[in-house]
């Protein structure tokens, strides 16, 4: 089975595109949903889909602003844009983003369903001429990414340890860093403890920042609270809040 994540604010679209995939007959798991920008990132950097049907408009961060972040990220998801005919313009630009194609709304299931065909041979494909190869050694590379991924809610990790870790200076294993993601050392390490911090705000709505910044590797719950409004743009209460609201409006259109 083939992972597919669905990324709309409507829900009633977003449960229909859900419901279509799963009738579909085709080898797809629909793996997870998000109902905003923020939680699209951060679901597709945990569930590292093959496909995601990802809507070009969204509150918290925009469709095209995650595609281009999740690539930085170096995750190999194909994207499938939805868009209204008045955003067809950025659709048509989100296809120079690794994009595979577009839907215009409102989606026909059957251009959906062909569509889906379309992506899931383009990966047979893949699979076939070891464009995507599964089983490989990890390379030192990947190595460097799994260590600072098991490392980086320790506050006192550092480049430097990190380097000695691999017995490799800290100018290469800088170079290293900055091929694979785009980013520096000190640039990831922050990347990744917000999106954990993230994570934790939304799954966890009773736990306290300090206890937060603590688990992500802050230094102080201040230090915490202004790099997560720099990178977010909200304070991490004002997230909160806003992911409660939320949560709350869509209930109420459940109901």
């Amino acid at each position: 089975m083939v992972d597919i994540v669905i990324c709309d604010d409507e829900v009633i679209l977003r449960n229909g595109l859900k419901s279509w995939v799963e009738k579909s007959g085709l080898p797809l798991k629909v793996s997870g949903t998000a109902g905003n920008g923020i939680q699209a990132l951060e679901l597709i950097a945990a569930q590292k889909p093959f496909i995601a049907l990802m809507d070009i408009n969204m509150p918290g961060m925009a469709g095209l602003d995650v595609i281009e972040e999740v690539q930085k990220r170096g995750v190999d998801t194909r994207f499938i844009i939805i868009s209204g005919h008045d955003e067809f313009q950025y659709a048509r630009r989100a296809c120079h983003l690794n994009v595979v194609d577009y839907l215009l709304k409102p989606i026909d299931k059957r251009e959906l369903v062909e569509l889906l065909k379309k992506v899931l041979e383009q990966i047979r494909k893949e699979q076939l001429t070891q464009k995507v190869f599964v089983g490989k050694e990890e390379t030192t590379e990947e190595k460097i990414l799994g260590y600072i991924q098991a490392r980086f809610t320790e506050q006192q990790f550092s480049l430097g340890e990190l380097a000695e870790a691999f017995h490799l200076s800290q100018s290469y294993v800088t170079r290293i860093i900055k091929q694979e993601t785009g980013s520096s050392f000190s640039e990831l390490l922050t990347r990744m403890r917000i999106d954990r911090a993230v994570s934790l705000l939304v799954e966890n709505p009773d736990m306290k920042l300090v206890e937060i910044a603590e688990r992500t590797g802050f230094a102080s719950q201040h230090y915490f609270s202004r790099v997560f409004k720099e990178k977010v743009g909200f304070s991490p209460a004002d997230y909160r809040q806003y992911i409660r609201k939320s949560s709350r409006t869509e209930q109420d259109i459940r109901r």
